[in-house]
């Protein structure tokens, strides 16, 4: 597939793509754009974002073409050994899973915005980007005088990028991969907290796993001028838009980019690499559904807390802090009675990023954060702190990714039962496919680290929720509460 990218003079935040395709001695081609994009469980409907589509040989003669769905085209190509396709594009959404084109910038997700042969998936891609020559390129795949080269369609769609000639660049190398900074909307940035902080949770997520996965990573950093949040991984880089920019500088605002960044890159390993078999391959034509979630974005979230206070990026009153935050959602959301985890991971494809209907639902980041809380405590007293839940994640990597397959429910609890001695049996009835359990498994786990939940009505009637520690811990809880935060 050959691609390109053309800036349009016409109007504003339009591009114009090209696409060259042979035709193999076909006479009707199928062309798909993506429904989804990975990282969002639910159908997006790109489609609505085409226009002047057409289908032209090389006379310039335009093709006949029908549509086949909303998101596919049929097109007539009988006695042509290749056609191009041509449409443009509105590319006016400026968060971490869109695409947004101005003066300034060209910002894409392909998986927005780019289309493939049906049955020809895998077959090497190539993006030629009509650019002004000022432009540095931005992205996990190597651009060459602005010629973007992947080996599959699924590594391209992947692949978002950010063209500009105002972008800031810093890296540097850590447990053997050079790291990228990429930022635009800042003029200006002193890297040195930044990557000293980087490196800290980078050396520990490497540490569980054994290496990192890719030769070069890169984190691509839009800051907006409006309050906004949005992180979206990929195989080996991640999208994170976070504004308003002047704030950057600020603690808070610090903590929370901190938070997101450090979340972000445990996918490099969860759900990019280690993936529900639902999702190996990515179907891009229909919902992939799976229920799961609890654990690519649930344990993830986890992750991307602990392990700023475990590699002494945060301290305790930072992290307990942003867990806290976490417990107000969970008890401020009465869904945890009413619809299972699993069940929640399933429905992302119905209204799982939308609040929906009051007390539905859970959600797959927050009750799955607070259930992987529960079992790396859980593993930890069992095997009397030889184990934890870091055990369970890489063996998981090393058996499923690393021999080429997706895991079930079952490889999960298998791992965790293996690894800890005991069973989860129970932890998995009430927790994952349960509804209002979580409360006693919170008590036990808590009591053991010695830390408690502390709970405020607010003026609204809703609860407040301090995660802190027991005014008096006995040896044993200092102890546990110290190894699993990593002091000891």
């Amino acid at each position: 597939m050959r691609y390109k990218l053309i800036i349009s003079n016409q109007e504003p935040h339009f591009v114009r793509i090209e696409t060259i395709i042979q035709t193999r001695g076909e006479h009707f081609l199928k062309l798909q754009l993506p429904s989804w994009r990975p990282g969002r469980y639910e159908l997006a409907n790109y489609a609505k974002n085409i226009r002047s589509f057409c289908a032209i040989n090389n006379s310039g003669t335009e093709l006949v073409w029908k549509k086949l769905s909303k998101d596919s085209w049929e097109i007539s190509c009988q006695g042509l050994s290749e056609f191009t396709i041509c449409y443009e594009y509105y590319a006016n959404q400026f968060d971490a899973g869109a695409s947004y084109i101005d003066s300034e910038i060209v910002y894409i997700n392909p998986v927005n915005c780019f289309m493939y042969v049906d049955g020809r998936i895998n077959e090497p891609c190539e993006l030629s980007l009509e650019i002004p020559d000022s432009y540095k390129i931005a992205c996990q795949l190597k651009s060459d005088n602005k010629l973007i080269k992947a080996i599959n369609f699924d590594q391209f769609a992947d692949s978002p990028f950010m063209a500009s000639s105002k972008l800031l660049h810093h890296s540097f190398e850590e447990s053997n991969c050079l790291i990228h900074f990429w930022f635009y909307g800042i003029e200006t940035l002193n890297f040195r907290q930044l990557e000293e902080d980087t490196r800290n949770y980078t050396r520990i997520q490497a540490k569980i796993f054994g290496e990192i996965p890719c030769p070069e990573f890169h984190f691509l950093y839009p800051l907006l001028p409006y309050k906004f949040r949005h992180g979206v991984e990929h195989s080996d880089s991640t999208v994170i838009a976070m504004g308003p920019a002047n704030e950057f500088g600020s603690p808070d605002f610090y903590d929370d980019f901190l938070a997101i960044s450090c979340h972000e890159l445990f996918h490099l390993w969860n759900v990019k690499r280690i993936r529900p078999a639902e999702m190996f391959p990515y179907d891009f034509t229909r919902e992939n559904y799976s229920e799961l979630g609890y654990i690519y974005e649930g344990v993830t979230t986890y992750y991307g807390d602990v392990l700023l206070k475990r590699s002494g990026v945060w301290n305790w009153e930072q992290y307990s802090s942003s867990i806290s935050s976490d417990f107000t959602k969970h008890y401020n959301n009465n869904g945890r009675f009413n619809y299972s985890l699993a069940n929640s991971s399933f429905d992302t494809w119905l209204d799982g990023y939308v609040p929906g209907v009051k007390g539905r639902k859970v959600s797959i980041y927050t009750e799955g954060m607070i259930i992987a809380l529960i079992a790396d405590i859980m593993i930890l007293k069992s095997t009397s702190f030889k184990k934890r839940l870091d055990d369970v994640m890489l063996a998981l990597y090393e058996s499923t990714f690393k021999l080429g397959r997706g895991y079930r429910h079952k490889d999960y609890q298998h791992l965790l039962e293996e690894i800890s001695g005991t069973s989860f049996k129970s932890y998995f009835n009430d927790l994952v496919f349960g509804k209002g359990k979580y409360d006693q498994y919170l008590k036990e786990v808590l009591e053991l680290i010695g830390c408690e939940l502390e709970f405020f009505k607010t003026n609204e009637g809703l609860f407040e929720v301090n995660f802190r520690k027991m005014q008096s811990q006995s040896v044993e809880q200092e102890h546990f509460f110290k190894t699993w935060l990593g002091e000891n």
